[in-house]
């Protein structure tokens, strides 16, 4: 009796199976984002009516020019060409594609990450890898929803800006710069995705690519305000030397398709090298000579580590940067409504609580990430081992807001530590160091109120409502003078309510952590009564 082997067919090719993995993506990612197009579009759409508004004649006009050929402004704006620079198109470009470039790239490569390593570090990759899938499938179905969230972007932002009254050829060029770039910060990802283990190691190399792009296309502008040698080192300056709306140009986009493709490739090879759940930079496993973790909450420290490192250096550049601008915003104040709304009291002191709140609205964002990681961990189980032992679930997010506290404090430290020297050396007054360092160290008490929302997101289920926290803290910064947002809706915002170093309200920062204290025991309630997710 002969006995005949019975066996799956044949993967047709590597990407067999992309389709419905991408399917299966967008129906998992439908309200993730529809919400974050929504949010970039409508973005694109506010700010050419901002400007306008902010800008209406050309002596305002000139002043921003001012402003933004500072070396600080250069390094958060973009590079200004010499000529053209008033016109409300250019002045868009200068304003906008930076943000607008970190944004989509950010999106980008949180959705490749989130398809790829994340599903292997969880386990679900492996009941979609039990069907006929072939090898690359996963990363082709993510790769494929980037590019087709960044078409919906072309094709809305370009609308958008167009319907404002802006050249189409232009807008068209600026909104592919930018969508590009994020493709390929995506297909950086999908690289990052082979090369570590860990989806948090993955996402954190990427994320600081990103960052070293930024820095490298700022210091390269600083050197020659047109784009030097160095600027182009960065395919950030790559989009921006694409001049929209100053001197149209088309070829840098094909040095963003040609490296965008070889990026891809990259990352076939290297899946094709490693096995499933591995990665190409093999792990040391563990190590005997290792000192012990204590408890709950040096862990917490341990895991946000990195980060942490990333975030205090990114943070005292920018504090840095904006200390450096203090008298060119004296300066642009005083022939500026919006900008002086913007200040919560004239002169100098307006200017250093001003910056002190826009750097800790950034740490904010960095405290919600940390607390919400908790509910990334239980969401892919990595908080078993330590629930299973004699770690209560109350102790576990309670060290959690403990620990992005303690890391908060820390950024603080080096936000406000670089602010105080960028304006010491800009004023001439060596006393500002430790005055506005103090300052940064104030809003500790707005940072527990953002670390208690946070867990609260976590007890319900709801990550979305932390985030949520930190766009009405940004909104209410940055929108709320030029809306005239009322008064009572500015004073919800925590970092609203700090006004160091213009004063040091004591009341209304024991109070705030009076609210963070309850919201923390509430959370803590909800979350030990609740089923895992």
């Amino acid at each position: 009796m002969t006995v005949t082997a019975h066996r799956a067919p044949a993967t047709e090719s590597p990407i067999t199976g992309a389709a419905p993995l991408l399917r299966l993506a967008l129906r998992r990612d439908r309200i993730r984002l529809t919400v974050w197009i929504a949010l970039l579009t409508l973005l694109m759409a506010y700010t050419p009516g901002a400007l306008r508004m902010a800008y209406p004649g050309e002596e305002q006009r000139q002043a921003r020019v001012s402003l933004m050929q500072t070396p600080a402004g250069t390094i958060m704006g973009g590079p200004m060409f010499g000529y053209n620079e008033t016109a409300p198109g250019a002045m868009l470009a200068n304003e906008l594609m930076l943000t607008m470039i970190v944004a989509a790239s950010i999106l980008a490569i949180l959705t490749v990450i989130r398809h790829t390593r994340r599903d292997e570090e969880s386990g679900a990759a492996e009941l979609v890898l039990s069907s006929v899938v072939g090898r690359h499938a996963r990363t082709a179905a993510a790769l494929m929803l980037v590019a087709a969230v960044n078409l919906v972007l072309t094709v809305t932002m370009t609308v958008t800006v167009a319907a404002a009254g802006f050249d189409l050829a232009d807008s068209a060029a600026m909104i592919l710069g930018i969508t590009w770039v994020a493709m390929l910060f995506g297909a950086v990802a999908a690289v990052t995705a082979q090369l570590w283990r860990q989806a948090r190691t993955a996402t954190g190399a990427a994320m600081g690519a990103l960052a070293s792009a930024a820095l490298v296309r700022g210091v390269g502008d600083v050197i020659d305000p047109a784009g030097s040698a160095l600027s182009w080192c960065s395919p950030i300056a790559w989009a921006q030397q694409m001049r929209a709306f100053v001197d149209l140009r088309w070829w840098p986009l094909a040095l963003l398709i040609g490296v965008t493709a070889a990026l891809i490739v990259t990352a076939a090879v290297l899946e094709g090298r490693r096995q499933y759940d591995a990665g190409i930079i093999r792990t040391t496993g563990e190590r005997p000579g290792a000192h012990p973790i204590p408890n709950v909450f040096v862990l917490h420290l341990t895991l946000a580590r990195g980060q942490l490192i990333g975030w205090g250096i990114g943070l005292f550049l920018a504090g840095l940067a904006f200390g450096s601008m203090t008298n060119s915003l004296l300066d642009a104040a005083r022939d500026n409504e919006l900008l002086a709304r913007m200040l919560t009291v004239s002169g100098t002191d307006g200017v250093y609580t001003t910056m002190t709140q826009f750097l800790a609205a950034t740490v904010g964002g960095y405290v919600v990430s940390a607390v919400l990681r908790t509910y990334a961990d239980e969401e892919s189980g990595l908080s078993e081992p330590v629930l299973a032992a004699a770690v209560s679930r109350w102790q576990w997010l309670l060290t959690s807001v403990a620990a992005a506290l303690t890391g908060a404090s820390a950024l603080l430290l080096c936000a406000g530590l670089g602010n105080g020297l960028g304006a010491g050396l800009t004023v001439g007054e060596p006393g500002t160091v430790a005055r506005l360092t103090l300052a940064g160290l104030a809003n500790i008490a707005a940072m527990a109120v953002m670390a208690a929302i946070a867990a609260l997101a976590v007890a319900l289920r709801r990550p979305w409502i932390g985030w949520l926290a930190v766009t009405f803290v940004v909104a209410s910064l940055y929108l709320g003078p030029l809306l005239r947002l009322p008064q009572w809706l500015l004073d919800a915002s925590p970092v609203g309510q700090t006004t160091a170093p213009t004063d040091f309200p004591l009341t209304t920062m024991a109070a705030m952590v009076l609210i963070a204290a309850g919201l923390c025991l509430v959370a803590g309630q909800i979350y030990r009564n609740r089923d895992a997710v």
